[in-house]
């Protein structure tokens, strides 16, 4: 019988043994994509991190392990070929050079570990090498491999992720020294030892490249036959004696449909169902947390609420006439708010509308400022409780008053000349057409919704008389701004992309094409505008930033 040849072999390693084993040097072949985390995904690794080793500080038996994923890499001479894995080794090397370069007051045996895991003292090399792009590796080493500039200029970190990415770093762990921060680390030493030891990632070693990238797919394209939904039914399931669980299936069922008709997974319900009952963070897995909410309860009871909550879901989801409801939509990590408004619901609280009101203006606020999940989740979880325990309005504003107050105020950002590239800039425009009648209905953001810009990009050609009115220094202060984006259609867009102001009045009213513009944002321009210059562009900001504060004032 001919021998089985191993074709790869998956170890669970520690962040220590991943970048500190002998043969531990990773080098990115020509095919893999650029290095693209940006703001979010790396506060997200961090936040989770350290909540892992906070939950293992309260509690031993919590988090002793924290488990990062899996990468898949070639054996070769230099050492590993990444298939799949390039996106997390990269920002683990930002982080060790980030806390190498703060001045942290971190024990000499760890900050050897942490150099170490940058370069091996033996050899004397990188551990990480990246080769997809000419000018990747340049700009890794000079800014970060050799030492991060920590104060570095907007020119600086132009173009460059990994320096940004290091400066978000540095930004996330300076909160995290803060004593009144809810991520406060009481003890860096003991986070780098937690960090590096209890931290780990399974590396898959193939030893064929064709094997490699098939497993990558693998691994990426197909999940485990169980959900967690799965699991919890199987779970509530076996609480229930022969003659109760045929209604149970059948209340499952209808669970199933309105979640459907909903647009969201069980699984989300029950994400949903978990915060509403939990009102903070969960530490464990959806199954795990759920369980350990549903121990000693009965199981038809639960499933009946479940149920209920299910319905409030599908209320919310279907309500396509409410203008805060509408402009949540839009909102990044819908979980939190509409876990609040369900909550809300299910618990009849007292001001639902005056309630919906504040959300709508505590999450603009905090995107347009540049809030990411960490600045919104714990506040999110003390909305959840005050609702459930019918609290005062006032007393919810207060909270959200006190989150606002940390952060710089929303307003400034209105003023910036690079709106156009902010990823809120469509809801906010939406957010103003909303309001400009009375029964309009949700707008969804899809392809056929196009920003327009008023003086347009290309604005400058020959055949067209912008230049009479602007100059170049001009176009890079005002084309990306509030005043001069609008709304239009696919169709119109297309049609009004690069004429002169006469030629775009003409598209906006429909002249030979399928009639008027129907946002009323645009009309205003047709009716009160016969040219467009920088007054005009300036007096439009003016009164859409006191649309807006109107709107999102608390």
């Amino acid at each position: 019988m001919s021998e089985v040849k191993d074709i790869f072999k998956p170890d669970n390693k520690t962040i220590n043994q991943i970048f500190r084993d002998s043969d531990a040097f990773y080098h990115m072949p020509i095919y893999q994509r650029p290095y693209s985390w940006d703001k979010e995904r790396v506060e997200q690794l961090w936040f989770d991190i350290v909540e892992a080793f906070k939950n293992n500080q309260e509690d031993s038996t919590l988090d002793s392990n924290y488990f990062l994923g899996s990468i898949v890499v070639v054996k070769n001479a230099k050492g590993f070929e990444v298939v799949d894995g390039q996106q997390r080794l990269t920002t683990l090397t930002i982080l060790f050079c980030t806390l190498r370069d703060m001045g942290l007051d971190i024990a000499p045996k760890y900050k050897a570990l942490i150099d170490a895991c940058i370069k091996d003292a033996i050899e004397d090399k990188e551990r990480l090498v990246l080769t997809t792009h000419l000018n990747n590796q340049a700009n890794f080493e000079e800014t970060v491999l050799n030492g991060v500039n920590l104060s570095a200029s907007k020119k600086e970190l132009e173009n460059n992720r990994f320096l940004q990415n290091a400066l978000f770093f540095k930004d996330v762990i300076h909160q995290s020294l803060k004593t009144d921060s809810e991520y406060f680390i009481n003890d860096i030493n003991a986070f780098v030892e937690y960090f590096f030891n209890n931290v780990t990632l399974i590396r898959i070693v193939c030893f064929d490249e064709g094997f490699a990238i098939k497993l990558f797919s693998v691994l990426n394209d197909r999940g485990l036959d169980l959900t967690p939904a799965d699991i919890i039914k199987a779970y509530l399931l076996q609480h229930l004696d022969e003659t109760k669980r045929e209604s149970f299936i059948e209340v499952w069922k209808r669970i199933e449909n309105t979640a459907s008709l909903s647009g969201e997974s069980v699984q989300s319900i029950f994400n949903l169902y978990l915060y509403f009952l939990k009102a903070e963070n969960p530490r464990k897995s959806l199954q795990d947390e759920l369980k350990e909410q549903f121990k000693g309860k009965n199981a038809q009871q639960i499933i009946l609420d479940v149920e209920k909550y299910a319905k409030v879901v599908l209320e919310i989801n279907s309500n396509t006439k409410d203008k805060d409801i509408s402009l949540l939509r839009y909102v990044n990590h819908s979980i939190y708010w509409k876990t609040i408004l369900a909550s809300a619901i299910h618990t009849n609280y007292n001001d639902f509308d005056g309630l919906k009101l504040l959300l709508r203006k505590y999450y603009y606020q905090s995107w347009i400022a540049g809030g990411t999940l960490n600045r919104i989740k714990q506040t999110s979880f003390n909305i959840i409780r005050k609702v459930k325990n019918n609290e005062p309005l006032e007393n919810i504003k207060s909270v959200v008053k006190e989150n606002l107050d940390k952060y710089q105020f929303y307003t400034d950002f209105l003023k910036n000349e690079n709106i156009y590239w902010m990823n809120w800039h469509k809801p906010l425009l939406l957010a103003v057409e909303y309001f400009q009648q009375d029964d309009r209905e949700y707008i969804p953001i899809t392809r056929d919704l196009h920003t327009e810009h008023i003086l347009p990009k290309e604005w400058n050609r020959e055949d067209l008389n912008w230049k009479d009115s602007f100059t170049i220094e001009d176009s890079s202060k005002y084309l990306n701004s509030l005043g001069n984006l609008t709304l239009l259609s696919g169709v119109k867009n297309i049609q009004a992309s690069n004429r002169n102001f006469s030629g775009k009045r003409e598209v906006y009213n429909g002249k030979g094409i399928d009639g008027k513009t129907s946002f009323e944002i645009t009309k205003a321009i047709l009716e009160d505008n016969t040219e467009w210059t920088i007054e005009k562009i300036q007096d439009r900001s003016n009164w859409m930033e006191g649309k807006i504060k109107t709107l999102f004032a608390i």
